[in-house]
């Protein structure tokens, strides 16, 4: 995966994916000049709360919370560019495709990227599943425009839990360099972490670097999976 003077776009489920899956690969494409973009299709707090509407006081505070984190995160990490939308977490499926793919078409005709990062099919998070085949059909080679490359990473904690098909990388990026922002930057959502072994932990991200490292003889790494490559 070339991150060196690219337009890179990601698209992911909820505010935290990005980091989670490629926080470390972000931060090293920063450094090495690429422009970065991020589009949060969804508020990832709702499914906690039975009423989730601006009137339920608590999912209010809860998603502005998530969403603060998030923007202190993305400071971290040196990403400046992104866009927040609001659907309801673990509900994409309710909505049209057509819905979801609206919005990776907007961004793919407006930031033109050289590479999209985007979730890996086999995750238990339908939001995750659905962003997956939204970005797959907005993606599809139809005109000269849907020139780029697309590569799928994993989410602790969502991407482990398959029972049966499981994510197979094919690309490792070195983070050896990165690995302490990342976990620095994970610090910022309080609401998503908890003590090791729960996966979302500090602990638990770095044990994922260093599996993901010693398959690439890599120190530290993050895993990725080519889907589709022109060039």
């Amino acid at each position: 995966m070339n991150i060196k003077n690219q337009r890179i776009l990601l698209v992911v489920a909820h505010p935290d994916d990005d980091l989670l899956g490629c926080g470390g690969t972000i931060i090293k494409a920063i450094k090495n000049k690429s422009s970065v973009k991020i589009l949060f299709l969804g508020e990832g707090v709702s499914a906690r709360f039975q009423t989730p509407s601006d009137s339920n006081e608590k999912y209010f505070k809860a998603s502005k919370k998530r969403y603060s984190e998030c923007i202190r995160s993305l400071k971290i990490l040196g990403v400046k560019d992104y866009i927040f939308e609001d659907r309801l977490c673990t509900k994409f499926d309710e909505l049209p495709l057509s819905n979801i793919v609206g919005s990776v078409e907007r961004e793919i005709k407006s930031f033109k990227p050289d590479t999209i990062l985007t979730h890996n099919p086999y995750e238990v998070n339908i939001d995750h599943t659905m962003t997956y085949k939204a970005v797959e059909v907005a993606t599809r080679p139809i005109n000269k425009l849907n020139k780029f490359n697309i590569y799928s990473f994993e989410v602790i904690c969502s991407n482990n839990h398959s029972l049966s098909k499981n994510f197979t990388p094919t690309t490792y990026i070195d983070i050896s360099l990165e690995i302490k922002k990342k976990l620095k930057a994970w610090e910022c959502y309080k609401n998503e972490t908890k003590s090791f072994p729960f996966p979302r932990s500090k602990e638990g991200l770095l044990t994922l670097a260093k599996y993901r490292g010693m398959q690439s003889y890599l120190k530290f790494a993050e895993a990725f999976k080519l889907e589709r490559e022109i060039n």
